[in-house]
């Protein structure tokens, strides 16, 4: 079958290491994966997908407006729609998936609507799938938001699926009228690097942290804090890896380097597609709270310190919620000494005190499962709900 993924990150690159997490469960299967923002270099996907890059637009790390490296907005907008509505009629899914979509990426609608027009139009429809993160960011006008959302969503799409355990959070919990959407709702569980849900055995290095940022261009702060407090920790060995982000600010980089070079016990390092089995064999992570780095450390269960990015709720909420699970510690803001504090009290816990938990981490099996389930079935004949 062909499935058709489409992705648009605009500032780091949480949400493309989980929809391709996704499209690779999908094994056996031809993936189209579209994808909108800056791509990241030497990434190679599984044999089965076939990435479509449109010309990138990315939010700037103010979030006040989008860039097109340089570009007139309006012709890179004008590329983008023709492409992806040709990519659609002659790639001809059987079911797309958008990420994120009707209940972000609202300044996107200029290229999606016009292709879930044309399915609309078809006699035999593609299958319609919104993936969704766990956690939606606060709105200014949350009514008029949520009104938009479902008006899309009821018309659009057949099937809503939710990459969340239900057990930590619950859709309702960021969108108030759940009630109110017409197509089926479905938690697959979280979505996690590799698709290996298993906790990692790893030997874990005495004293050896690692420190990240993600993937986008916000962080640099944290690293910093991180550098400095270990350079204020003597009574103990330790050692520090600290991984930039391949986005993050080039001017941001550099110092972080030089801070580093300052203490032989402190490396920075380049992101790593090898990251997983760094945090695997640490016994402290010190990293911001994105889903996607959240879930590296419910696999690997390496004891953690996360500083949620500030400028809305969502990895606030999930990281306040683990907290009270014992499975991170909270750290309210980047600054060398609070942190350093609680470096030396984690680290002077028993192992034995390192997170287990019970949360559902086969979200991207169970999505592929799902959706193959559905096309499969007589699902052809369904007319999507109209408002």
């Amino acid at each position: 079958m062909k499935i058709m993924y489409y992705c648009q990150h605009v500032l780091g690159i949480g949400h493309f290491f989980r929809s391709m997490e996704v499209a690779a469960a999908f094994a056996g299967h031809e993936v189209l994966f579209v994808e909108g923002g800056e791509p990241l270099a030497g990434f190679q996907p599984p044999a089965h997908v076939r990435r479509l890059l449109l010309p990138p637009l990315m939010m700037d790390p103010e979030f006040s407006r989008f860039q097109a490296n340089g570009r007139d907005l309006g012709a890179v907008e004008d590329q983008r729609r023709r492409l992806l509505l040709e990519a659609f009629r002659e790639f001809r899914p059987a079911a797309l998936i958008i990420e994120l979509f009707p209940f972000g990426r609202k300044y996107f609608r200029f290229e999606l609507l016009p292709v879930l027009e044309e399915n609309l139009a078809q006699p035999r429809r593609a299958l319609v799938v919104c993936s969704l993160r766990d956690i939606l960011v606060e709105k200014e006008n949350q009514a008029a938001y949520e009104d938009r959302v479902l008006k899309l969503l009821n018309r659009y799409f057949h099937l809503l699926l939710v990459h969340a355990d239900p057990n930590l959070v619950r859709l309702e919990d960021t969108f108030s009228r759940v009630a109110d959407i017409a197509v089926p709702i479905h938690y697959t569980g979280y979505v996690v690097r590799g698709g290996d849900h298993r906790q990692r055995a790893r030997q874990r290095v005495s004293g050896r942290m690692v420190a990240s940022s993600g993937g986008g261009k916000v962080g640099a702060d944290l690293l910093e804090a991180a550098i400095q407090a270990v350079g204020g920790i003597r009574d103990r060995e330790l050692s520090l890896k600290v991984f930039c982000g391949p986005f993050l600010d080039p001017n941001a980089r550099t110092r972080l380097q030089t801070l580093a070079a300052l203490d032989s016990r402190v490396q920075a390092r380049p992101f790593s597609s090898r990251f997983l089995d760094e945090l695997a064999a640490a016994e402290l992570s010190i990293s911001m709270g994105g889903y996607n780095t959240t879930m590296d450390l419910l696999v690997t269960g390496t004891r953690a310190i996360v500083y949620p990015f500030p400028q809305n709720r969502e990895q606030g909420l999930r990281a306040r919620r683990l907290e009270a699970l014992g499975l991170v510690r909270v750290l309210a803001a980047p600054e060398p000494e609070p942190l350093a504090a609680l470096i030396g009290d984690i680290l002077a816990a028993a192992p034995e005190a390192a997170p287990r938990h019970r949360l559902n981490l086969e979200g991207a099996a169970a999505s592929a499962r799902l959706v193959e389930k559905i096309l499969t079935s007589d699902y052809v004949k369904r007319t999507p709900v109209s408002h």
